[in-house]
């Protein structure tokens, strides 16, 4: 608006120039009328952008919605679902067919002996075949026993869904933390950003009696310098607050999945967070919830059932075979007539036992023995871990909910004294100066309010983080099966 104030001035001035400089008028005039439209229309422009309301639950809602790593996870749940027919089928039947259907253009001969070819008129080769030949076969074969390897490998594609869920779980606790992360950082860049704004209109204020009373000789020269030393070192921070408010809110909007030019307005406040269950409450429910920790669970079955499956190497497999097949030869026409294709059929009970790998059965047994101990290994070290971070943030905790007690008591202080030195400026019994100091007191004070109360809510996404969220992992392995 300063701008267009400026232009308009300016406009005036030279509606004032003598009439022989039309052309210099004109010349000027037409920038000064484009920069007049452009800042109408960029102000018009920032008037009809949509605006929003969000809250912190709508916030996870999209942020789950619009993660990228949330959505890989996802399909890699698809995948392990996969995994887990294909163990399956091969406790099915396999039926396959196969056929052709063959032109011999120049048929293949055998050769004979000589003594053999006296016999049969001289001739040294025979001809193969007709000119048409003709084969199919449908097979079938199904495994009856596998010395435990089709359950083991069945067992181990389970485990491994299973794992595999927990860590979208995992996943997706990350994603509502970052979440609460960043909306806490919008609501505390909004708080300091009123912070500021209240701290200039004070220092405003507080330059207007200065100057009233300077004006009246009641206050120094030094004084009025001070106030307005103070009222322009209030607008450096307004600047900042404002720019990182912004800041924030397209962090918060990029993670919602909205289009960076929404206006965001956000509903929910800085304010206090509920005292932290009882230690031990807290690690019960961790063991119970923890998506890392259930991940690791199922992640040691499923080394279990590969140290199965390796065993299981050295059994024997006994497997029922199929096959019907239809063969002909035949010439001149294009399909065989009744007497030229014929059928066969065969059954087996095949049974293969494995009597030297050359050591590969051995190596898997052993390997899969150091993966299921490495897996126990790491489960008991991501457990202590777990434990001691769920009492950590329950710490954190306690100590931002006992700051806070202090942090509002500090504030309704300095609000007092604000309203003293007031008083007393006003009755001659303070000067200004005074006032400024109360007045900066204040502002500190409530800055140190909104970060307790920021440090609260942080403090309690940080416990809530450790301990795990609740997730239905149990009704969607109910619904596979």
């Amino acid at each position: 608006m300063r701008a267009t104030t400026t232009s308009i001035q300016g406009i005036g001035r030279l509606a004032q120039a003598p009439a022989c400089a039309p052309a210099l008028l004109l010349t000027a005039v037409f920038p000064l009328l484009a920069v007049i439209f452009v800042a109408t229309a960029a102000g018009a422009a920032s008037d009809s952008l949509p605006t929003r309301t969000l809250d912190l639950a709508e916030a996870i809602d999209l942020a789950l919605a619009n993660d990228e790593q949330l959505a890989q996870m996802q399909q890699a749940v698809l995948g392990a679902e996969a995994d887990v027919m294909a163990a399956g089928a091969d406790r099915l039947p396999q039926l396959s067919l196969a056929g052709s259907w063959t032109r011999n253009l120049k048929k293949p001969v055998f050769f004979l002996p000589a003594d053999m070819a006296a016999r049969f008129g001289g001739a040294t080769s025979v001809e193969m075949g007709m000119d048409w030949d003709l084969a199919g076969a449908a097979t079938l074969s199904w495994n009856l026993w596998t010395s435990g390897r089709l359950s083991a490998a069945k067992g181990l594609a389970d485990e491994a869904l299973r794992a595999t869920r927990w860590q979208e779980a995992l996943v997706r606790d990350a994603v509502v933390f970052t979440a609460v992360m960043t909306y806490d950082d919008a609501l505390l860049a909004a708080e300091n950003l009123a912070i500021a704004e209240g701290a200039l209109d004070l220092s405003a204020e507080t330059l207007r009696i200065t100057q009233a009373a300077f004006d009246e000789g009641t206050a120094s020269r030094f004084d009025l310098l001070r106030a307005k030393v103070e009222h322009t070192n209030r607008e450096t921070p307004v600047v900042m607050a404002r720019n990182d408010l912004d800041l924030a809110l397209l962090k918060l909007k990029r993670l919602c999945g909205l289009d960076p030019e929404t206006r965001l307005e956000l509903s929910d406040d800085l304010n206090a967070v509920e005292a932290p269950a009882p230690v031990e409450t807290l690690l019960t429910d961790m063991n119970d919830r923890s998506p890392e920790l259930h991940a690791l669970e199922h992640a040691v079955f499923a080394s279990e059932r590969a140290l199965d499956l390796a065993k299981a190497g050295r059994g024997p497999i006994v497997q029922l075979q199929g096959q019907y097949a239809v063969q002909g030869q035949w010439d001149d026409d294009l399909f065989p007539g009744d007497d030229e294709a014929v059928g066969s059929a065969t059954a087996a009970l095949v049974v293969s036992v494995p009597i030297f790998d050359g050591f590969k059965a051995k190596a898997d047994i052993k390997g899969g023995r150091a993966d299921l101990r490495s897996a126990q290994l790491e489960l008991d070290r991501v457990r202590r871990d777990r434990e001691l971070g769920v009492r950590q943030a329950r710490a954190q905790l306690v100590n931002a909910r006992t700051a806070l007690g202090g942090r509002r008591e500090a504030v309704e202080l300095a609000e007092e004294a604000y309203r003293l030195a007031t008083v007393r400026m006003e009755n001659g019994l303070a000067t200004p100066v005074d006032r400024l100091d109360a007045e900066l007191a204040l502002t500190e004070a409530r800055g140190q309010l909104a970060e307790a109360l920021y440090g609260c809510r942080i403090a309690a996404a940080n416990l809530e983080l450790a301990v795990g969220g609740a997730h239905d992992i149990d009704n969607n392995e109910e619904s596979d099966r």
